[in-house]
């Protein structure tokens, strides 16, 4: 019989459920963890704060759909984690945290770093949990993983203090926990399905919107066919981009298009939170028809009145949906309506070009960013991490696949950009993988840059550098106040990249960037490309009352 210790049964537990990476930054509480990981030939991505290594892991549950790991050492070491938590949490990202803890012994003595980090972690994570038993670890992990993955996803928590990590059992007498979690997804019920589709072929102005739900549940494919059907224009929100292409003739990409004209409204796997303004007027108009789709039955009906809500699995429910509307689709021809989104879209697209073609100096955002779309690959992973620069990438890159498209959307968090682009470019290693950040966000966590370069992950941001935090100033601006605490100065982020071993580029002619970008990823380096722009806000996404006679306006500012 052999022995085997706490922190290599955790790695057993991992690889048993096919983790192969785990983001982590070192600390004696989870050292034997990162023992097993050597041992057991896991690959270890070591960041430079524990913030970035729970977004890494974020990052990868959102380009691969499976489980991200995290490890983070005690007391400061979760500390660290709750905006990165907080963050998953908000976008239902399945990922596991392991934090370390003092000796079981110790507890409450005052021992280095122990704290009540099970309290600490409650509100940001979907389940968390103490293992006080080193024969228990493989139990735990499993129930860590069944919490993250089942219904609605989420974060989870596993404490485990540092003896029982060292502690040893014999390893036979610890078999790994099987058959413990369901891959079955979750069916709607049949007369709520049947009167959804009834609603939507009865409609004049149909719409659709999706989201996060279809993201998770990997549902790309059924939301495409059932719009295809019934001819049904949709908006995609931000975790839902790619999952129909940008390019289909009935997406209307993140654009909020119709929403005040619409009689039936069907929301898959999103909520009606403030980005759908609650489903309330005047995004929406008060008579119109809800149909909601969510794996979260206590998701259906907050904020609006549903007409039809169906519990259940977004890609399980659309199918439904498809049988259903199959045979009675058949001959179905486009509404006027449709043409009515097509035309306010393409309206819209034609006003934004006298900003995407501007010459004005500094840069605007818009020209830099149809200058970057224009160069990208077609199936480049796109990261976004700002505020005024993301509304206006949102607008003008396109999303072409799903699980390609990511940015801080629901939460408005920043510092997220270069954990999910390390991530991305592990998950996708010959592939671009493009970041592009405001220059304010770029603060958070650009100290990543050193994992890059030590790690060898070729990631190229652009930061679009309008020397302060805009979306703040515009707003100080606008109400005729003082500028203050928003003074960034056109700092030179490339030079600082550079210095960590990196390739970078001060950029201010809009034909400058295309050249600047192809030497960035011909370097063979991680790479920081700084544009000097503008300071103006991003443009508006939502739909307006008359489509085809209602030019889009410039958003205010909002706060971050």
């Amino acid at each position: 019989m052999s022995k085997i210790t706490g922190g290599q049964l955790v790695v057993k537990a991992l690889k048993q459920e096919g983790i192969n990476c785990v983001f982590a930054l070192c600390g004696g509480h989870i050292d034997p963890i990162m023992q097993g990981c050597l041992n057991e030939k896991v690959r270890l991505v070591d960041a430079r704060h524990e913030q970035a290594a729970v977004f890494m892991a974020d990052g990868w549950a959102r380009v691969t759909g499976q489980p991200g790991v995290a490890l983070v050492t005690a007391g400061p070491g979760v500390t660290n984690t709750i905006t990165s938590l907080w963050s998953a949490s908000e976008c239902f990202s399945p990922i596991i945290v392991f934090g370390g803890r003092s000796i079981l012994s110790e507890f409450e003595m005052g021992s280095l770093q122990d704290m009540d980090t099970l309290t600490l972690v409650d509100s940001v994570t979907k389940w968390r949990r103490g293992v006080y038993q080193t024969r228990r670890i493989p139990e735990y992990v499993s129930m860590a993983f069944r919490q993250a993955l089942s219904g609605r996803q989420g974060p989870v928590y596993l404490e485990i203090p540092w003896d029982i990590l060292r502690g040893e059992v014999e390893e036979e007498e610890v078999p790994l926990p099987t058959g413990y979690r369901t891959k079955a997804r979750a069916q709607g019920d049949p007369t709520m399905v049947k009167k959804a589709v009834d609603l939507l072929l009865s409609a004049k102005r149909p719409i659709a919107i999706a989201g996060s739900g279809v993201k998770w549940s990997g549902a790309g494919k059924e939301l495409q066919e059932l719009i295809e059907l019934i001819k049904l224009p949709v908006t995609l929100g931000q975790m839902g981009r790619g999952a129909v292409p940008d390019d289909h003739p009935l997406c209307c990409g993140p654009t909020r298009v119709g929403t005040r004209e619409a009689d039936v409204v069907l929301i898959v796997g999103t909520r009606l939170n403030f980005q759908l303004a609650y489903g309330r007027s005047p995004l929406f108009a008060e008579e119109a028809k809800f149909i909601q789709i969510d794996i979260e039955p206590t998701e259906i009906g907050h904020n609006r009145p549903i007409d039809v809500g169906i519990c259940g699995d977004a890609k399980a429910v659309l199918k439904q949906m498809i049988d259903e509307a199959r045979d009675r689709c058949k001959g179905r021809k486009e509404l006027p309506w449709v043409a009515e989104c097509r035309d306010y879209l393409k309206g819209r697209r034609e006003q934004l070009e006298l900003n995407m073609n501007s010459d004005s100096m500094p840069m605007h955002p818009a020209r830099m960013c149809k200058e970057i779309s224009e160069f990208l690959d077609k199936d480049a992973t796109i990261v976004m991490d700002g505020a005024d620069i993301t509304l206006w990438a949102n607008t003008i890159f396109r999303a072409n696949q799903p699980d390609h498209w990511f940015d801080n959307a629901p939460t408005g968090c920043l510092g997220l950009g270069t954990g999910f682009a390390i991530a991305a470019k592990i998950a996708r290693p010959d592939k671009q993988v493009f970041l592009l950040n405001g220059d304010g966000a770029f603060g958070f966590n650009s100290m990543e840059f050193d994992t890059m370069v030590r790690h060898n992950i070729l990631v190229v941001c652009v930061v679009g550098n309008d020397g302060g935090w805009g979306q703040i100033k515009q707003g100080q601006v606008a109400r005729g106040g003082k500028v203050f605490a928003t003074e960034l100065g056109y700092v030179r982020y490339d030079k600082m990249v550079e210095g960590l071993g990196g390739y970078g580029e001060f950029v201010e002619e809009p034909e400058d960037i295309k050249p600047a970008l192809k030497r960035a990823f011909a370097s063979g380096l991680p790479a920081c490309i700084n544009v000097k722009c503008a300071s103006v806000g991003g443009p508006s996404r939502r739909g307006r009352p008359e489509l085809s006679k209602t030019a889009a306006k410039p958003a205010d500012a909002k706060s971050r």
